[in-house]
């Protein structure tokens, strides 16, 4: 605060505009502010008090004009230029009534302040954020079974086929001459598979779908990844009652350690494994793949003798990252319990699809009047395995597959 003449006002106001609008204003623009000032200077030295307070209304509306063009290109000049334009609006009637009855004036003006995220942004956070696109969605496994399998599409509800069964004695013989030859038959038995239902939905308000713009998309993947993870699990655990469909495990044999019983010494996982191929090979098929949990291939490919050493070569870890067991790929998934396993020919198991995954948008009772959306995604299909094919399915538990492998 400090007591100043009309002249000294002046010259401090001129000052503080050269000093406070560098940057702010142009070379130009300051010379015209000066030009104005000399004049105010002129009009207050001849005391002609309604034509000093003309020019200063003049100088005051030209700063101010400065202001609003300048706010977008240089915000913290602005400030400057906001406290010194602040001042000599404060301050104009005091001039003038200086210059008309002389004494001192007390021109007060305020310096800009240090900016703050902490004092000077209020409000919220999003001039202070960085919005990443999309959305981070929920990790699930990845479905697998449908690419192992033997799979074709269908256009009718029910899968017929004709086994063959009860061969008598279905075997051929050698015959003497003149000895009657070796007669056989079978019969021919009938079954079917019926196609079941996988669903899900999601209702939705119109508001939502409208203002989030990735929100149809979303809810389009969520439901047909629900649907398709259903579909793995049974095609692996279905049990084949009410809507179930009947899966593999349904189906398959139990492993049986057969004439490797009690001779194994330090029986282990791969171990078990080699056995379960060899039972499937003992029923004339071929194991294209083995079926574990995470958890169990890695204790397998972390087991070690006594003296440290990694218990290879009866299963291998690949390059490509895929363990094998006798040449058989391990396939890893969370969807087969900790401690079992499942072990087979997957071109025996049969899924056929009546209609594939399909998205379907509609009202249900009010949604209408309260504006929702039903969002409903489904498949149906039927999944089987002959029952002449149920051996070339082996799954059991390692604890006990071991005890009875291990020589005592």
């Amino acid at each position: 605060m400090e007591n100043l003449t009309p002249e000294q006002a002046i010259e401090r106001i001129e000052k503080s505009i050269a000093e406070k609008t560098e940057g702010f204003v142009s070379s130009e623009e300051l010379v015209a502010i000066k030009a104005d000032l000399a004049s105010v200077k002129e009009i207050a030295e001849k005391d002609n008090t309604s034509d000093l307070k003309a020019e200063i209304a003049k100088l005051e509306g030209m700063i101010e004009g400065l202001k609003e063009a300048k706010k977008e290109e240089a915000p913290k000049a602005q400030t400057l230029g906001q406290a010194i334009s602040f001042a000599f609006k404060s301050a104009k009637d005091k001039i003038v009534e200086t210059a008309e009855k002389g004494g001192l004036l007390n021109l007060d003006t305020k310096a800009a302040g240090t900016m703050l995220i902490d004092t000077n942004y209020s409000g919220g956070t999003v001039g202070l954020s960085s919005l990443e696109s999309g959305l981070t969605r929920i990790q699930r496994r990845r479905p697998f079974l449908r690419s192992l399998v033997n799979s074709a599409n269908t256009t009718s509800k029910f899968i017929a086929y004709i086994e063959q069964k009860n061969a008598d004695p279905g075997v051929a013989g050698t015959t003497a001459e003149g000895a009657e030859k070796t007669q056989t038959d079978f019969d021919l038995v009938e079954a079917s598979a019926e196609v079941k239902k996988i669903t899900a939905y999601i209702k939705v308000s119109k508001e939502m779908i409208a203002d989030i713009p990735f929100m149809q998309g979303e809810i389009n993947n969520e439901l047909m990844e629900l649907v398709e993870l259903k579909l793995d699990e049974q095609i692996l655990l279905g049990d084949g009652l009410a809507s179930n469909l009947p899966g593999i495990d349904s189906v398959a044999t139990a492993w049986s350690a057969g004439t490797f019983a009690a001779t194994i010494p330090s029986a282990n996982n791969s171990d078990v494994l080699r056995v379960a191929i060899a039972q499937i090979a003992g029923q004339n098929f071929e194991a294209n793949y083995i079926l574990l949990n995470p958890a169990d291939v890695a204790a397998m490919e972390l087991t070690k003798s006594t003296t440290g050493e990694y218990t290879y070569p009866m299963f291998v870890p690949g390059a490509n990252g895929v363990t094998t067991v006798k040449g058989i790929p391990v396939v890893e998934s969370t969807l087969v319990p900790a401690g079992e396993f499942y072990v087979g020919d997957f071109t025996k198991a049969n899924l056929r699809v009546r209609e594939d995954m399909n998205v379907q948008v509609g009202y249900v009772n009010d949604d209408f009047t309260k504006n929702l959306m039903t969002v409903l995604v489904e498949m149906r299909a039927a999944f089987y395995v002959k029952s002449n094919h149920a051996t070339a399915f082996v799954n059991g538990e390692f604890a006990s597959a071991i005890a009875a492998l291990q020589l005592p």
